[in-house]
């Protein structure tokens, strides 16, 4: 898919092309781009919400926004496995 989190970060092509396959929701284009992420270097384990916070953090950089909360993006993570 060619997906470019890293030293360099997400191209906008990538972070519009994860936000348009999660249906707008940044926690969830985030979870599927750590996910890749770590699926492209070989594990087999899901991310956790260090991995998922930085894929976040690139999302929005990509796009020209500032960085998200950890604490919130925690919160929002934690509300949906609950879920």
């Amino acid at each position: 898919m060619g997906n470019k989190i890293g030293a360099k970060g997400l191209t906008l092509s990538d972070a519009n092309r994860y936000l348009r396959n999660a249906g707008g929701d940044e926690l969830h284009a985030a979870i599927d781009a750590a996910t890749e992420y770590l699926r492209q270097n070989g594990s087999t384990a899901g991310p956790d919400e260090i991995e998922i916070h930085h894929a976040l953090f690139l999302l929005r950089r990509a796009r020209g926004l500032g960085a998200p909360s950890f604490d919130a993006m925690r919160v929002e993570l934690r509300g949906l496995l609950a879920a």
